[in-house]
């Protein structure tokens, strides 16, 4: 009798041993995903902050262009 509830012992510990590990894996992929995101992110970030420089110097060309136009126009 005492084997059995040893091996029914030792059996549950197995089980909970086997899914701490499966728990232990899922949270590292977790971890590892979240960092990739987390570097894509700023990658993304740093792409928006590039494009809004773009559009800022592009914004000053126009009113430039604007301003020239406008003298051009006067002059004739």
């Amino acid at each position: 009798m005492t084997s059995k509830v040893e091996v029914l012992r030792a059996l549950k510990l197995l089980f909970e041993h086997h899914k701490a590990l499966d728990k232990k894996e899922v949270l590292e992929k977790q971890s590892q995903e979240q960092s990739q995101m987390k570097e894509r992110l700023a990658a993304l970030s740093a792409h928006v902050t590039e494009l809004e420089e773009d559009l800022d110097t592009a914004r000053k060309d126009l009113l430039k262009s604007e301003d020239v136009n406008v003298k051009l126009q006067q002059d004739i």
